[in-house]
């Protein structure tokens, strides 16, 4: 009968409705079910594959991203025998990222045995941070002002646009050029100590004249009011 034929049609209009509402709201409420990874839980490719260094769980770098930084920790590691893990995930636990990848450096022993030469790389989009940690055996090499300077000179300005790809990029090219022997950051930080050398005398010179400026205007006012024949002001 027609009447049960618009009937059933209804029927399967309001089933589809409610189907695609429900994909929709699966599809917004997506971010919600990220997994959040501890430094025991996130997956370390390099257990599988030695020429693996990136961890990249959430997809958050690209397939392209990911071949340019294990080919360039994995050359580092075999002209150097430095190792290397990175990390880029999107929720961390603990969600300090300082604890986290000393945690993560711990859990995985990073670097050769008697070397103490590993290296963590963790970048948390949802906590927007980029840490490294060093082993001692690395602590000569690559000490915290320079990792600090390949984070403020070529990532951080990236990360701060989500540009992942080539912060990340960036980054990990100018970690390898630095522990292969580029002078450049290693001379930028000279340079930089100098100049804080060199503004620190120029105002501590500008600190002592404006003293001995006070000190003789002062001096020169009492002359001035001092009476000449009692000496009382």
């Amino acid at each position: 009968p027609l009447v049960l034929r618009f009937t059933q049609a209804y029927i399967m209009k309001v089933i589809a409705r409610h189907i695609i509402m429900t994909i929709g709201l699966c599809i917004l409420t997506l971010p919600l079910w990220s997994k959040v990874y501890t430094p025991t839980t996130l997956p370390m490719v390099h257990l599988e594959d030695r020429t693996r260094y990136t961890c990249n769980p959430d997809g958050i770098l690209s397939a392209a991203a990911v071949s340019t930084m294990d080919s360039i920790f994995y050359a580092l590691e075999q002209q150097t025998g430095i190792q290397t893990i990175v990390a880029v995930v999107g929720e961390i636990d603990p969600a300090d990222c300082f604890e986290f990848a000393h945690a993560l450096f711990t859990a995985q022993g990073v670097g050769q045995q008697g070397k103490d030469n590993g290296l963590v790389i963790l970048l948390s989009t949802e906590e927007r941070c980029i840490q490294f940690v060093t082993g001692y055996g690395l602590e000569g090499s690559l000490p915290d002002a320079i990792c600090k300077r390949i984070q403020s000179k070529y990532m951080v300005h990236l990360l701060g646009d989500e540009r992942w790809d080539e912060a990340m990029v960036a980054g990990s090219r100018a970690l390898y050029n630095h522990l292969m022997g580029d002078p450049t950051l290693i001379n930028e930080e000279r340079q930089e100590a100098d100049d804080d050398l060199i503004s620190f005398i120029l105002f501590m010179a500008t600190v002592i004249l404006i003293l001995v400026s006070i000190v003789y205007i002062y001096i020169a006012v009492r002359k001035e009011l001092q009476c000449p024949k009692c000496k009382k002001y």
